[in-house]
């Protein structure tokens, strides 16, 4: 007797029982070839679902399961609404299996095989942790689908094993979203995992903390050499990022940094020492509002011409000039990639024929 992938039997049960349902006549034989084909689908759901894309071999049936999505998808398109959330589910899962085949068929190395360096790919002798990450967050949301799949709302034990299967699939994307990819593979692992769970759920609105997490990894690599050409990615402003330039720090940098070098350089500060500066030039703008230098006589914030009046105004016009100093000297000596170590011009400046 041969065996039967569970791929494989899944998909033959599904289209024997839609195409059951297709010649059923009118009434309850229609009724109950549908029911049939409805739990044929929740079984394929299950099948689709129970192993993860990324970080092993694929099972047995992923091809066929491939083009059957596909022309099911196609096929009932128009009542896709009819068939939630398993429509919704079974179309996330094709793309992935669609992006992972497509790959395993090109000449481009598999995830965990190669990762960047100053001098380009070269084969992985140690695989990228965030890797395993996303394959335990991927098998955890598989386990989590499962139980949703003939889930009796009324049956209490069927309710807490859904979620508790609900806790773990979060535990194990947070574990994902605290980790930072050590290869290139790990980082398209991320960027894809990230990109089929917002199509599905959208756990972040706009996807602006994924993109973050993206764009620091971005810094990261470059940083380290992993990336050629470009210097700097920009990023989504407030997000905490990891320090890729070190104090003392000078990069080539080819003309005048422009308004990406400044940001990234900014960005690539601690988030204390941000918060330090921040500080500083926060209060220089408060102190020179409160001097009302730059207001007429009636609509000074501290109005009238008596001795306290004057008296606060000229202190706070003292204070923001002293704080004016201070944000100089706070980000020159932080940021020597754009103004130089003390005493020297930075590396861009001696490009364009200054002096060190």
């Amino acid at each position: 007797m041969i065996a039967v992938s569970p791929l494989h039997a899944a998909i033959s049960a599904h289209r024997a029982a839609y195409d059951a349902f297709q010649i059923a006549p009118e009434g309850e034989n229609s009724e109950l070839a549908n029911c049939e084909m409805l739990d044929a689908l929740d079984a394929l759901v299950v099948a689709a679902c129970a192993f993860p894309i990324l970080g092993q071999s694929l099972p047995e049936g992923v091809g066929a399961l491939l083009a059957h999505l596909q022309w099911w998808l196609t096929d009932e398109a128009i009542n896709a609404a009819d068939y939630q959330p398993n429509y919704g589910i079974l179309l996330g899962r094709a793309m992935d299996l669609a992006v992972v085949l497509e790959r395993d068929d090109s000449p481009l190395p598999r995830f965990g095989e190669f990762k960047g360096s100053a001098s380009g790919a070269y084969p992985s002798t140690e695989p990228d942790p965030i890797i395993a990450a996303i394959v335990a967050a991927d098998m955890a949301n598989a386990a989590h689908t499962a139980t949703l799949v003939h889930l009796d709302e009324d049956d209490e034990e069927q309710v807490e094993q859904c979620n508790a299967a609900a806790s773990e699939t979060d535990r194990t994307f947070s574990v994902v979203e605290g980790m930072m990819p050590t290869t290139v593979a790990g980082l398209i692992a991320l960027t894809e995992f990230y990109a089929r769970d917002a199509k599905l759920y959208d756990r972040c609105s706009g996807g602006s903390e994924y993109l973050a997490h993206v764009a620091r990894a971005l810094i990261a690599f470059e940083s380290a050499g992993r990336f050629s050409g470009l210097w700097t990615t920009k990023i989504i402003q407030q997000q905490s990022l990891e320090r890729v330039i070190q104090p003392g720090e000078n990069r080539a940098v080819s003309g005048v940094p422009g308004q990406a070098e400044v940001e990234a350089a900014w960005l690539a500060l601690s988030a204390e020492t941000r918060d330090a500066i921040g500080i500083i030039a926060t209060d220089m703008v408060f102190q020179a509002f409160v001097s009302g230098d730059a207001f007429g006589l009636k609509d000074q914030p501290v109005p009238g011409r008596s001795k306290r009046a004057q008296k606060i105004r000229g202190e706070a016009s003292e204070a923001s000039c002293r704080r004016l100093t201070e944000l100089h000297n706070a980000i020159e000596d932080e940021l020597p990639a754009l103004f130089g170590l003390v005493g020297q011009n930075p590396n861009w400046a001696v490009a364009m024929g200054a002096k060190r």
